[in-house]
């Protein structure tokens, strides 16, 4: 599997890697891979030719760093296990990812559709696994403050290796080539 993400900066970087140490020790709350980065994802796939650098390569110039927020801890449905830190949809954030969205996916094997323009809702996780206690994990994390701003500079294809561990394939810089 490939995922276009952007990792997140620090201090948020550390932020979330505290969190889910807490709610591993607190509520049994483990992350379903190896030591995943702190990202946000805008879309992944099950393979994507490799010509995607080139192409993200030409789109990068088009796009300047933009100022992402986050607001709350929530859940996509009370039925659903995954636990994260909503990212506030924005007009810039919403362009980039149709751009990204529609240059990559003649070049995907398998996307993951939950990721098309009018679905996605741009997170970051903190927890995806059903036999976490999310209502106390919810709770104890209401008291936390994930109102953050941070600046989007790069995206980065992550691969999903046989160890069950994201690696980095290859970084890009927004405003640049």
């Amino acid at each position: 599997m490939q995922a276009l993400v952007t990792v997140l900066p620090d201090p948020y970087y550390q932020a979330v890697e505290q969190l889910w140490a807490e709610l591993d020790a607190k509520f049994g709350c483990q992350h379903e891979y190896v030591r995943p980065k702190p990202h946000f994802t805008w879309q992944y796939a099950e393979k994507y030719l490799p010509v995607y650098a080139e192409l993200i390569d030409r789109l990068c110039p088009k796009f300047a760093p933009i100022e992402v927020q986050t607001d709350i801890i929530t859940t996509f449905s009370e039925h659903d296990p995954v636990l994260f830190v909503r990212i506030i949809q924005t007009p810039k954030l919403l362009e980039i990812h149709r751009h990204l969205w529609e240059a990559l996916l003649p070049l995907s094997h398998e996307p993951s559709l939950l990721y098309e323009p009018g679905v996605w809702v741009p997170h970051i996780t903190l927890s995806n696994e059903s036999w976490c206690n999310l209502a106390g994990a919810k709770k104890y994390l209401s008291s936390k403050d994930t109102r953050w701003t941070f600046k989007v500079e790069t995206l980065v294809m992550l691969h999903l290796g046989d160890d069950n561990a994201w690696g980095i394939e290859q970084e890009f810089r927004l405003g640049t080539g």
